[in-house]
């Protein structure tokens, strides 16, 4: 398994193992009911080649690493969780060809998410996914 993709599951199985035991402080063993209340936690990554960005998202309530917690957790209920829903902006971009790849892996209303998808360049990126990936 590459550094990264180690690194980033390592960080995720930290933050859930956190998360698990500040979500139901006094009620061990008790899992929480799905729902706007439910803690959904996201590890995402952009790969740019030698750029190589994580933060991890966490919902319900909003926080997290991420710089924008709040519109990332409202871009992402909006879509209930998935991801190859998001088209937030359909303006054109520019042709300039330099790949990056985005990665979004955890829980959403204890639900899976595995997200990765490829775009042309960061301007796609962003106009597809706003705020999301913007870290």
């Amino acid at each position: 398994m590459p550094f990264t993709r180690r690194t980033a599951a390592l960080a995720l199985a930290a933050v859930l193992g956190g998360l698990a035991s500040v979500a139901a402080p006094g009620s061990a063993g008790a899992a929480p009911r799905p729902g706007p209340e439910t803690p959904s936690v996201l590890l995402l990554t952009v790969d740019g080649g030698a750029d190589v960005r994580a933060t991890v998202l966490v919902c319900g309530p909003a926080g997290g690493l991420h710089p924008d917690p709040v519109a990332a957790c409202r871009l992402v209920a909006r879509v209930d969780g998935d991801l190859d829903a998001l088209d937030v902006d359909a303006d054109p971009c520019t042709t300039v060809h330099a790949p990056v790849v985005a990665r979004a892996v955890g829980v959403w209303q204890d639900r899976p998410v595995h997200y990765t998808h490829t775009f042309g360049n960061r301007c796609l990126l962003t106009r597809a996914t706003a705020a999301l990936f913007t870290f």
